[in-house]
């Protein structure tokens, strides 16, 4: 069974001195190769707090430590741009790598950049992260300036259809996905949401959008975040971790666009979390039940996973990192998923949207 992850955050990890022969974290080379990861998205993560001069060629930086990394391990895994390149890789038994990048504040408000980020590889865009921005709005925003997304915002949705980019919206405000669903002529993709039916928070993703993706053909990639597939546990962490999230405010604050520093701060912050919430494992079934959820509602079709992995301070029980597939994969199969069924959430749903925007 070959597995496909749309979306994990290992490459800010690297730029902080670490590599794909990692084990220690979550997306590793020796991982993937025993989880049978047949596709991972490579996420270019822009923080929303930097300033707005510099994004571009912040987002351009890590996307050539991406390209660096995997050229470097070119043996087992090699950079893809299309579905015709991913099943090429599938032929030579190597992992196929997509390079994405989280925050369309990246382009800074310039279609000319965006055009540049897809000659550089980029095939994925998360539109906004936790900060509106001037042309679409954040799910963090409790008082949007503007509804969901402006006429430039409806420029780039267009723009991305054009370049054959596919459009994310994780991290994106109710009121721009349904307007971002009016006007792109492509499918569309959530890659690393949870369904807000299980766990009411604005960052997950509400039944009506879900099935205006399914209608259009796109995926929905569900998040390993404990704190977004339980709200119970989110309480708790809330709770006990305030000094945790204080003290990586602050060391992420003083890293400014130092990609080294920011990647160490979140290393530490993920070990600090990790100890505080260490009593409160959320046990795997949590997550098979929002597979379940997204299945029963919108189809087989639609589901995918989009782990966060190395963007998340915590998993699961069972899925301490990308090896864990493996038992997402063994409990599916207990509640009865075909192993059809199981094909089309593993692979090949988000191919035939790979396949639909980039050719």
């Amino acid at each position: 069974m070959k597995i496909c992850d749309l979306h994990c955050d290992t490459a800010q990890l690297w730029q902080a001195g670490s590599s794909l022969e990692d084990t220690s974290l979550h997306v590793s080379l020796p991982g993937m190769l025993e989880a049978g990861v047949g596709l991972q998205v490579f996420a270019a993560y822009v923080p929303a707090s930097l300033p707005k001069e510099g994004l571009f060629s912040f987002a351009r930086r890590l996307i050539g430590r991406i390209t660096e990394e995997i050229e470097r391990h070119s043996t087992h895994i090699i950079l893809c741009r299309d579905s015709r390149e991913v099943e090429a890789a599938a032929d030579q038994g190597k992992i196929a790598a997509l390079l994405a990048v989280e925050n369309g504040d990246a382009i800074e408000d310039d279609l000319d950049k965006l055009q540049q980020l897809y000659g550089m590889g980029v095939r994925l865009m998360t539109l906004i992260h936790t900060r509106s921005n001037d042309w679409v709005i954040s799910s963090k925003d409790e008082e949007p300036a503007f509804d969901g997304l402006s006429r430039f915002g409806i420029e780039v949705v267009e723009a991305m259809n054009q370049l054959g980019m596919i459009i994310d919206v994780s991290h994106v405000h109710d009121r721009a996905v349904e307007r971002i669903l009016e006007h792109s002529s492509s499918p569309i993709l959530a890659s690393h949401s949870c369904m807000y039916g299980l766990c009411p928070l604005p960052r997950n993703i509400k039944d009506e959008l879900i099935r205006g993706i399914a209608a259009g053909g796109g995926v929905v990639g569900i998040n390993f975040l404990p704190a977004f597939l339980d709200c119970d546990y989110r309480k708790i962490a809330e709770k006990r971790c305030k000094a945790v999230f204080a003290q990586f405010d602050r060391r992420s604050g003083k890293a400014g666009a130092d990609t080294g520093k920011l990647g160490r701060a979140w290393m530490k912050f993920g070990e600090d979390y990790k100890k505080v919430m260490a009593s409160e494992r959320l046990p795997l079934e949590r997550l098979l039940q929002h597979i379940d959820y997204l299945v029963d509602l919108a189809g087989e079709e639609v589901a995918a996973f989009g782990s966060d992995f190395d963007g998340i301070p915590d998993t699961p029980a069972g899925v301490e990192d990308c090896r864990g597939f493996n038992n997402i994969v063994t409990g599916l199969r207990k509640r009865g998923y075909s192993q059809k069924r199981l094909e089309k959430i593993c692979w090949s749903n988000f191919l035939r949207v790979l396949a639909k925007v980039c050719g």
